[in-house]
């Protein structure tokens, strides 16, 4: 696997927490914003997967995806861009639902990832 194209600068860059809360998210809102985080599932080691966020913090992130992922998907979430953040942090599919319009058609799926 070649992560070259995403290896950050020779400083180190700020930690996750100076763009998110590091409160449990039930206490605290998630830091809203666009971007994406690249996880490398387990079942596919060498492909990267680019998925849209939502909305993120210390402990995970709500994304939005074009198909189901199944819960209790494993992974390793690697990085969070525009921020330059890496993640390196093993990851977990806690849920997965499908978004719908008034009319029932489906939009989208929606899935919480959480970070160990």
């Amino acid at each position: 696997m070649d992560f070259k194209s995403f290896s950050l600068p020779r400083k180190n860059p700020p930690p996750l927490s100076d763009f998110v809360s590091l409160e449990n998210r039930r206490n605290q809102q998630r830091a809203i914003g666009s971007g994406e985080i690249l996880i490398s599932w387990h079942h596919e080691p060498d492909v990267l997967r680019a998925y849209s966020t939502l909305d993120i913090s210390e402990n995970g992130a709500r994304v939005i995806l074009d198909c189901y992922l199944p819960d209790g998907l494993t992974g390793l979430a690697l990085f969070h861009r525009p921020t330059g953040i890496r993640i390196d942090r093993p990851s977990i599919v806690a849920w997965c639902r499908a978004v719908r319009e008034n009319q029932g058609r489906l939009l989208n799926y929606e899935a919480g990832i959480r970070f160990f």
